[in-house]
């Protein structure tokens, strides 16, 4: 996605800064002195002053770095002392657009990379004024430029108007966008701090505001006039209502609410609004439109508690003495330990992290939290009945196997009934600094221009959402890496595509072992597949 002209600012800020995270090095060997250069040009000769970056991409995460280099008078430009890893190369320019503003590499020990260029071009720009049915400017109000097809390369910018109701984007990259300004409806709902909104308008040369026009950028342009008229939203109305002590009826004071907006059965909409009940455990929801809601409570990390959310209708006026019983929740005890045998030094630095539970039937609840000790146990209060789930958080290259209760593995999820108390969990760690690194070539030889190989893999033996891995960042040179890898046996697939993907679209499978503080190397050759019945 296209940078808007604020982000490239801040882009810029981030790559030129010297003040960066001593973490964002942990990841790669510093010991290795590779390097990076290439070309950044517009309407083909060399363009000076262009910041070009590093970003450490890995399969769980992603981290910037102070690697970096400018331009020099011929565009070119040459980032050294890159360890081995797996980068994305940015480069970023406030008034340019390019057809991509990152390359992902795979860089090897002592190897220099060179052509990695990037050809930029002016953007266009859209400019309008933002106003009210009366005609008056609406200041600060937020404007939404969105690509009008898939040719527009997945553009969005967004911007605000300044004291006159006026906007102005630029460096917009050719193509076809929607302008549009206010909200819809379920996300025009909030805390009482939200000012009057207004309904949603596009831009549109015609008579139909419903339907937008599609404004056509090309290289340069600038389109002018695009002015959006907004109303007023809909009558927002409040909803009041008491939290109470289910087994006691006595208020409950300075607990944390928030409402959800349920669009349907299946996708809702959660606002938390910072405030607590008052002293006779009152609270207040401003600026509902009308539809179905939930209130819900935010009882501490560590409260014995729970509340039910209680859900209501807004129709055409304000509702009323809405009730929320809280009740004395479950709980959830057990002990962290490593596989293979407890890691000293892990151990030491698990000890008083946080553990979160969430229990899936809580609608907007968020995680339950406690303290772990130093001994590795733990115990979560106050939980629903449900399905739980639960997180740590963990050192760096540490991740969670398996969770465990009575010698049975859970992947999704813990089942937990109302009131229930569990004991005995074994949440199961391990290291997990393996590595795969590999390259993809195609059997009839050098691939198609524009194609683009995909690389997903899957570790064997577990259904285990913490243990799956998919994605795998792939270069333009075909190199791979997979890092921060839990020891087993994974599944590598991979494939081209170069337009329509279809059964003989060419594949490759292998399965690869992996064991802690290795590095599997792999090639992987992609062969066209045999449709039976067909030459």
């Amino acid at each position: 996605m296209f940078s808007s002209g604020r982000q490239a600012v801040a882009c810029i800020l981030l790559l030129l800064s010297t003040a960066v995270c001593a973490q964002s090095q942990s990841a790669v060997d510093k010991t290795q002195n590779s390097s990076i250069s290439g070309k950044v040009t517009f309407k083909g000769k060399g363009i000076s002053g262009i910041a070009v970056g590093l970003q450490i991409r890995e399969t769980m995460r992603s981290e910037n770095t102070r690697l970096r280099a400018v331009t020099d008078d011929e565009g070119k430009y040459r980032i050294a002392n890159v360890p081995p890893g797996s980068y994305d190369v940015i480069v970023s320019a406030v008034l340019y657009v390019a057809t991509t503003t990152r390359q992902s590499l795979i860089v090897g020990k002592s190897e220099a990379v060179e052509n990695v260029d990037f050809a930029l071009t002016r953007g266009g720009v859209i400019t309008g004024k933002v106003t009210d049915s009366e005609g008056r400017p609406l200041i600060e109000e937020e404007v939404q430029i969105v690509a009008a097809n898939k040719d527009s390369a997945n553009f969005s910018q967004s911007i605000r108007t300044d004291d006159r109701g006026i906007y102005r984007a630029f460096a917009i990259p050719p193509g076809k966008y929607t302008v549009y300004a206010g909200k819809e409806e379920y996300n025009s709902f909030g805390g009482p701090w939200d000012r009057a909104g207004y309904q949603r308008a596009f831009y549109s040369d015609g008579p139909d505001a419903a339907k937008p026009t599609a404004i056509e950028v090309s290289e340069g342009s600038e389109a002018t006039n695009i002015d959006i008229t907004l109303t007023r939203s809909l009558v927002k109305y409040s909803a009041y209502g008491r939290v109470v002590d289910g087994e006691t009826g006595q208020p409950m004071p300075n607990v944390r609410y928030g409402a959800q907006m349920f669009v349907n059965e299946n996708n809702s909409y959660s606002s938390t609004y910072g405030v607590v009940t008052n002293k006779d455990g009152e609270f207040r929801l401003d600026n509902l439109s009308p539809g179905k809601y939930a209130v819900y409570v935010e009882p501490p990390g560590d409260a014995d508690w729970g509340a039910a959310a209680a859900r209501f209708e807004v129709v055409d006026q304000d509702v009323e003495d809405l009730v929320v019983k809280t009740y004395k929740g479950g709980s959830a005890s057990g002990v962290i330990v490593f596989e293979g045998g407890e890691i000293k030094t892990i151990q030491a630095s698990l000890a008083k992290a946080q553990i979160y539970a969430h229990v899936s039937t809580q609608p907007g609840r968020r995680s339950n939290s406690a303290t772990v000790n130093p001994d590795g146990s733990f115990q979560l209060r106050g939980l629903g009945g449900g399905l739980l789930q639960l997180w740590i958080s963990l050192p760096e290259r540490v991740q969670i196997v398996r969770i465990e209760r009575d010698g049975v593995a859970y992947s999704r999820g813990v089942p937990i009934k109302e009131h229930e108390h569990i004991t005995g969990l074994r949440i199961v760690l391990n290291r997990a600094d393996g590595t795969i690194r590999g390259v993809v070539k195609l059997e009839t030889g050098a691939p198609p221009a524009g194609a683009q190989f995909y690389v997903s893999l899957k570790r064997l033996g577990e259904d285990n959402s913490y243990s799956t891995y998919e994605g795998v960042q792939v270069d333009a040179r075909g190199q791979f890496m997979a890092s921060g890898l839990l020891p087993g046996t994974y599944e590598l697939n991979a494939a081209i595509a170069s337009g329509e993907v279809n059964s003989r679209t060419p594949r490759a499978t292998q399965q690869v072992v992996v064991s802690n503080g290795s590095v599997t190397n792999v090639e992987l050759t992609l062969q066209p597949q045999t449709v039976p019945g067909r030459p």
